[in-house]
């Protein structure tokens, strides 16, 4: 390991110990208005979370470190969407740069859309099947969560497939939980517009749920000189748009029923992200938004619709509990992507894909044995695929080119899993599981993989605990990677799944007497087959290859205190990389990703009806290697004396303080008022990613929101 950068963690692993002991902030309760400080200590302990088993159990029980964002937090926050909050509240998520899609990396892993960790809302895969994305954006709102529950590290003995680095469950309210039902709307800078209801009732032997949400923001517009445009011909007028989601509204409609032992999901979202730099060709030139052709009224970047629909139920067979769910899902991707900036060309992309599954476990306690048996089957449709060029801002014809944007067929994945858990002792609890699964692969050969995880944890007294876990996931190359025509995204059957394998060791503390929480996990992670976008193939290559390996430590802490009515919930994580082939690291640094980030949520009341938050968060120095190619040739750089520079395979990106706060103000019963303010000091700071260079950072955005509860 570098010594430089040895010491530069050491003076952050030597924090005061209300950050070395940090705070699982799961273990906070599961009702928002039941806060962590006011339970006992049995109560602390018997805080029970689902995402981890499939069954309830304690925190302290969980087989792998389990983080909860609950409702209060998301408040505190202040909180755009999903994406602020996980990079807040989960150390060692961060956010990383795509061409066209949020993103975020979850221990330094990462690619050109967010597939690597597994999105769920009450259970209920969000991941397309054909793309494996789950976009963390505003298309997922915020005042219908109950609690997130975040699972560290491999899942794929419970998931399968998509849980390769972690999973985000996303508990929704019920109407009980609810109280009140709320209309809220939010206008800000940068144009955004939000306006959102979420609507509770409830009878005798049924509870609903309903809410709905559409959010516009025109983002900031960076102006781009021709010397800072990573552009053979740059062209004059550039622009950078940095966080816009415009032309058509994002969304976010659904509703839950809850009807004695069934329960009924129904939900569709659809997100429109404006690409920032160009996505197709180069990638990463300056361009201007007005100036490309809209499609259908559509302007470029990355945009999707998913439709969910569940029903499930839970019932008992021979004394089992018996869990059944049947799920149907649709994906749609209708993308603009520029690709020739100087005459304003541009592609659409479209496809759209249909899928089915059953789901079913039955689990029981015998003695001192949980036993819990599932399987499952999941079919996937690929149904429909186009892509269309508008040659100088011109009307979208079809592309000159025989071949399919994406073959149109079918693949299923078969499913079966099984865990036990059994009580050495009164301290000592051992949690075994593991899945087999197997996938109907298109044009290849098809694949199965086994996906064990093992776990014991010790429960001491004074509420300390102890687990140590161990774990392996899988993601196969997505139907987008092995079969893309696309001639800047050329895929390759022949891809192999990606694999991680995960040590992790999780001390924790529980101190209620004197308010305080805190958490220490130390992983080991080994990746390997990693896919990734490769800029250095030829014209005639495959873009898409699998890597060769990865293997990272790091340490995870959490800590929360109260003090005299004020809050602190503090968060640090550090990665380093042990060795590497054939992936994007810098020594001990991966690519793109901090090696050190760290968050502090400072939360009191001014007065009676009145509550404050402060943020500070630091993103710590990156290595982001420049080098301007394109099928494997360098790019002259037109102005190679000045600005930007197109060969920089040193280049640092600047560590960054970045404050946010929150105002929380109840003017009456029914009314609330609520200020939000990210990148407060209007800090400029940029980001790389899978991008050829790294993005520029939108600067100060400020928000009020008008709440009325009814």
């Amino acid at each position: 390991m570098n010594l430089a950068n040895t010491n530069k963690t050491k003076k952050w692993l030597t924090l005061p110990s209300t950050l070395l002991l940090a705070l699982n902030s799961s273990f906070l309760t599961a009702s928002e208005d039941n806060d962590l400080f006011s339970l006992s200590l049995e109560q602390l302990l018997n805080v029970e979370v689902s995402s981890a088993s499939l069954t309830k159990e304690t925190l302290s029980e969980a087989p792998v470190p389990v983080t909860v964002i609950t409702a209060n937090m998301i408040s505190q926050s202040g909180a755009r969407n999903i994406k602020d909050l996980l990079v807040t509240y989960v150390p060692n998520i961060t956010h990383v740069e795509d061409q066209n899609e949020p993103n975020i990396a979850a221990r330094g892993v990462f690619t050109s859309s967010q597939q690597k960790i597994l999105f769920l809302i009450d259970g209920h895969r969000l991941n397309s099947r054909s793309y494996s994305m789950a976009s963390p954006d505003y298309a997922i709102s915020l005042d219908k969560i109950k609690q997130i529950e975040v699972l560290r590290g491999p899942s794929s003995s419970i998931y399968g497939n998509v849980a390769l680095t972690a999973t985000v469950n996303i508990i929704l309210k019920s109407a009980t939980e609810l109280e009140n039902s709320k209309l809220a709307v939010t206008v800000g800078n940068q144009g955004h517009k939000q306006a959102s209801l979420t609507y509770g009732k409830q009878g005798d032997s049924w509870d609903l749920l309903a809410w709905a949400q559409v959010f516009s923001a025109e983002g900031e517009t960076h102006a781009i000189s021709p010397q800072d445009n990573y552009s053979p011909n740059p062209i004059v007028d550039a622009e950078a748009n940095l966080g816009a989601y415009q032309d058509t509204n994002t969304y976010d409609i659904g509703a839950k029923l809850n009807y004695q032992d069934w329960r009924i999901f129904a939900n569709t979202r659809r997100s429109h992200y404006v690409e920032p730099f160009t996505t197709g060709g180069l990638s990463g030139e300056g361009y201007m938004y007005d100036k490309i052709r809209k499609y259908q009224g559509t302007g470029p970047g990355f945009s999707y619709t998913a439709s969910h629909f569940n029903v499930n139920h839970s019932d008992t067979l021979f004394d089992w509990q018996w869990h059944q769910e049947l799920y149907f899902d649709q994906n749609e991707v209708d993308t603009v992507v520029v690709t020739q900036p100087t005459i304003n060309n541009a592609l659409r992309v479209y496809w759209q894909e249909r899928s089915s599954g059953l789901l079913t476990h039955l689990s029981k306690r015998i003695g001192k044995w949980d036993y819990l048996v599932g399987l499952q089957l999941d079919h996937m449709k690929v149904t429909d695929s186009d892509f269309k060029t508008s040659l100088n801002g011109d009307d979208y014809l079809p592309a000159d080119q025989q071949t399919p944007l994406l073959k149109e067929s079918s693949e299923s994945i078969y499913s079966v899993f099984a865990q036990v858990k059994y009580r050495l002792s009164e301290r000592w609890l051992a949690n075994a599981g593991a899945r087999y699964d197997q996938k109907n692969r298109t044009g290849s050969d098809n694949i199965d993989d086994f996906s064990p995880r093992l776990a014991i944890i010790y429960q001491g007294e004074n509420g300390y605990n102890f687990k140590a876990s161990y774990a392996t996931s899988f993601v196969d190359a997505t139907y987008w990677n092995r079969f893309s025509t696309l001639s800047s995204f050329r895929g390759a059957q022949t891809l192999k799944p990606e694999k991680l394998a995960s040590l992790q060791l999780t001390p924790s503390i529980k101190l209620p007497e004197h308010q305080f929480y805190g958490a220490v996990n130390v992983f080991y992670n080994q990746l390997d087959d990693f896919i990734f976008r490769d800029n250095y193939a030829g014209e005639n290559e495959p873009n898409y290859s699998n890597a060769g390996e990865l293997t990272t430590w790091g340490v995870e802490l959490e800590s929360r205190i109260t003090k005299r009515n004020i809050t602190w919930h503090a968060t640090l994580g550090y990665q380093a990389v042990i060795d590497s082939e054939r992936f994007a690291t810098s020594g001990d640094d991966i690519n793109n990703v901090p090696s050190i980030t760290a968050n502090l949520v400072t939360s009191w009341p001014i007065f009676e009806d009145a509550n404050a938050s402060l943020t500070v968060r630091y993103i710590g120095e990156q290595t982001s290697p420049i080098h301007i190619i394109s099928n494997g040739q360098e790019i002259s750089d037109p102005y190679p004396n000045q600005g930007a520079n197109f060969n920089a395979p040193n280049y640092k990106v600047d560590d960054v303080i970045l404050l946010n706060a929150a105002l929380d103000y109840q003017l009456s019963n029914s009314l609330n008022l609520a200020l939000t303010a990210h990148n407060l000091l209007d800090a400029e700071y940029q980001q790389g990613g899978t991008t050829l260079h790294p993005y520029p950072q939108a600067g100060r955005n400020v928000r009020a929101t008008l709440s009325y509860e009814f």
